[in-house]
């Protein structure tokens, strides 16, 4: 046991990772995005960004919402490792009316080096998603996709997140409940600069709202 511990400490210092977590035995080998070879992806390089989305997904109900053919095969669902990740950073229009007006597939870029997915892997535990993220999103608010995930682990690290597993066995637990114990841990955030979205008891996601010079932000719902 302590030499499987001391196994994923040095894994996660080799590979830079802002903190610990189990890495796979084997790494994708093709995880490029393409958005027009994507049904539902659009591009809307010309949408001003004048806001930023920090999007964190809860592991347990992302993998409890998968279909159990996909969730065998999605490494982050076989352990119960992953908590509160980084689901991405998205660049957001205060212009946009519907979710297409929002900036979005602003350039093609190539396949990220397996360096940068490891060094980042443990705050968004799937290469395809690093790599689709700083496509989608990435690109339309920052020059390079170092820039963009530094950017993403700079907001990640700085927020504190309070004990997630003891509030969420609360049957009683709601979003308003939520936001009240991510303020008492933040105390410059506001109810305005947060969306929570939760399925039942489930917790999906937690969006939070940054201006350009990454100070917290009201957010729009569109």
């Amino acid at each position: 046991m302590i030499f499987v511990i001391l196994f994923l400490i040095l894994c996660g210092i080799c590979n830079g990772a802002p903190n610990v977590c189990r890495l796979p035995p084997r790494w994708k080998t093709n995880y490029d995005f393409d958005y027009s070879k994507q049904q539902h992806e659009w591009a809307t390089p010309n949408s001003k960004t004048d806001y930023y989305m920090l999007v964190l997904s809860w592991s347990p109900s992302f993998c409890k919402h998968l279909p159990s053919t996909k969730r065998n095969h999605t490494f982050q669902c076989q352990y119960d490792d992953f908590g509160l990740v980084v689901h991405g950073l998205w660049a957001q229009s205060r212009r946009a009316r519907t979710l297409r007006q929002h900036p979005r597939n602003c350039r093609n870029s190539e396949a990220l080096p397996l360096t940068t997915i490891k060094r980042h892997f443990c705050m968004m535990p799937d290469e395809s998603l690093i790599q689709a993220e700083w496509e989608k999103h990435g690109t339309c608010g920052f020059r390079t996709a170092e820039e963009y995930l530094n950017t993403i682990e700079k907001l990640f690290t700085a927020l504190k997140i309070p004990d997630m597993q003891q509030l969420l066995r609360d049957k009683r637990m709601d979003q308003y409940k939520l936001k009240k114990a991510f303020i008492e841990k933040n105390p410059s955030l506001r109810s305005n600069n947060m969306i929570i979205y939760m399925k039942g008891t489930d917790l999906i996601d937690i969006k939070i709202c940054y201006d350009l010079k990454l100070k917290y932000t009201n957010c729009q719902r569109k």
